[in-house]
């Protein structure tokens, strides 16, 4: 029977890395296949839309029809969510490139750019889940990301530390980054920001009819395709 179950854990594991690693070949397929400017934001939401399923319970799910369609269906509104994304983050980068605290005035300026800096990351860190997980109007995406990212302010902290490991151990073992980079570091945010979204749903649920008067409906615009 122990012989049966390590088997049967072990024949799970594989299961699971072949997993990892298809979803990260097709991440990379994608991208190539949208001139890699143009198919990264349409493919990493493609590739979150596939590891929310997973977390979800459906482990049977046609993995390749699953990235096609969202990769098609997103591809306009992720990359118009990643140009307003990348103006930002260039703004941020030059900022902090060019401007010298020559005086007390800088040193303010440059301490607010790092604020700024840091609250980008944060949103950074649940665009791509609420793109898997909610059909909102765009500017949606860029306000509630933050709002989520500082409310729940420890989650936002484990997938800081989650990603900080991956990144050692990628710097140990970069044989394997082709295969398990980018699809492991998309499951690790994807479950923890889904538990965001089940408490955030939750409370919302559980308000009283006065706040829910005052709440944003966007609660109620979950994908149909959660099943």
């Amino acid at each position: 029977m122990d012989h049966d179950g390590s088997m049967s854990r072990m024949l799970r594991m594989c299961e699971w890395v072949m997993r990892l690693a298809y979803t990260n070949l097709l991440w990379l397929l994608f991208t190539i296949l949208g001139l890699g400017v143009f198919g990264l934001m349409p493919a990493t939401t493609a590739l979150f839309s596939v590891m929310r399923k997973w977390i979800q319970g459906h482990e049977q799910v046609n993995v390749f029809r699953t990235f096609w369609k969202v990769f098609r269906e997103e591809f306009v509104r992720s990359n118009i969510i990643g140009m307003v994304l990348f103006i930002i983050g260039t703004i941020i980068y030059v900022d902090l490139a060019y401007i010298y605290p020559t005086s007390w005035l800088l040193h303010v300026l440059r301490f607010a750019i790092y604020i700024f800096g840091f609250l980008f990351i944060v949103s950074l860190f649940y665009i791509f889940p609420l793109l898997a997980h909610y059909d909102w109007k765009k500017r949606l995406y860029l306000k509630f990301s933050l709002l989520l990212g500082i409310s729940y302010l420890q989650y936002t902290l484990s997938m800081l530390v989650f990603s900080a490991v991956l990144f050692v151990l990628f710097a140990y073992l970069p044989g394997i980054v082709p295969f398990f980079s980018v699809s492991i570091l998309a499951y690790g945010h994807m479950w923890l920001a889904y538990q965001v979204f089940k408490k955030v749903e939750f409370e919302s649920e559980h308000e009283t009819a006065e706040v829910k008067k005052r709440l944003p409906s966007f609660l109620q615009s979950k994908r149909v395709n959660t099943q």
